[in-house]
């Protein structure tokens, strides 16, 4: 319980949902609707107020038809038991299928996260890896609009920030895309931005350049519900390599936190982190000192 009120009172303070990605400590990686339950449990009993679903929950979900007859009953559940404990849901597909197979699976993905209430549909923008980045990047701006033009898309996509040097999805390229489409807005995975300049984010300054490039680039709106993920990881010359635990990484939580407290900024900052809540445990000591 002191551990719950600690957390909820770190998140009042800060003006940010803090939250998990995937799973919990006591299931890994949700991959079923009892899964979900259990770790949205775990979450509330941590103080926890949000959680970004993985890819593997949905695995099963192949139509549109399909998803209403025989999975549309469980995300309702979800939705019901996210809402009752206050935990926003976002879901997460980071390997989308190229064409002919992509506008299918954004469709199936946008609807799920309309019939849960989600936050976001997040994803990364690598679904067209076989051409150049400056043709991937105008398919993908086409398609997504595409989609949004087509469907009856309510939930926005939030386009990620991505790890690797060859990938669409620099900050830059994010911005981009946002700024070409509708229904769109940037996901700041801290620890993508960090590898892909081999190690670009050293000092709190460096943290606050990236919080003005996305204001240039988008508006100050930005900054009352903005999304972040955040990460330890290990990278190379050509980006990220692995994740790994915060500790254990040379990416600074604390200057984060000071951006996010000097800007004012308000959103959702979810942790990508090998033993979910029990690392956030270990978190929050550090948040309470520096958000007291």
């Amino acid at each position: 319980m002191l551990i719950r009120k600690k957390a909820l009172k770190i998140q009042e303070r800060l003006g940010m949902r803090i939250g998990v990605a995937y799973g919990s400590s006591n299931i890994g990686i949700v991959e079923k609707t009892e899964d979900v339950f259990t770790a949205l449990e775990d979450f509330y009993r941590a103080g926890l107020k949000a959680f970004l679903l993985p890819q593997q929950l949905f695995k099963d979900i192949n139509d549109l038809s399909e998803l209403y007859k025989e999975h549309y009953t469980n995300l309702i559940r979800i939705k019901m038991l996210a809402s009752k404990y206050n935990i926003e849901l976002a879901i997460h597909n980071n390997s989308l299928p190229e064409e002919p197979f992509l506008g299918d699976a954004l469709k199936i993905y946008s609807t799920i996260a309309n019939v849960m209430d989600c936050r976001l549909f997040v994803l990364h923008p690598t679904f067209y890896k076989m051409m150049p980045k400056d043709q991937a990047l105008k398919l993908v701006v086409y398609k997504l609009n595409e989609i949004v033009s087509e469907g009856d898309v309510r939930v926005k996509f939030g386009i990620e920030t991505t790890g690797r040097v060859n990938e669409v999805g620099s900050l830059e390229e994010v911005l981009d895309i946002v700024d070409r489409t509708r229904m769109t807005e940037p996901v700041i995975n801290w620890a993508h931005v960090h590898a892909r300049g081999s190690g670009a984010l050293r000092t709190e300054k460096d943290f606050m350049q990236v919080v003005d490039i996305v204001k240039g680039g988008i508006g100050t709106g930005w900054l009352n519900n903005a999304y972040f993920i955040f990460s330890g990881i290990i990278y190379g010359p050509s980006g990220e390599i692995e994740h790994r635990r915060i500790i254990d990484t040379d990416l600074k939580l604390e200057y984060l936190i000071r951006t996010i407290m000097a800007y004012n900024i308000k959103g959702t900052l979810i942790f990508e982190t090998l033993n979910r809540e029990k690392d956030i445990v270990e978190i929050l000591d550090l948040l309470a000192d520096l958000v007291r």
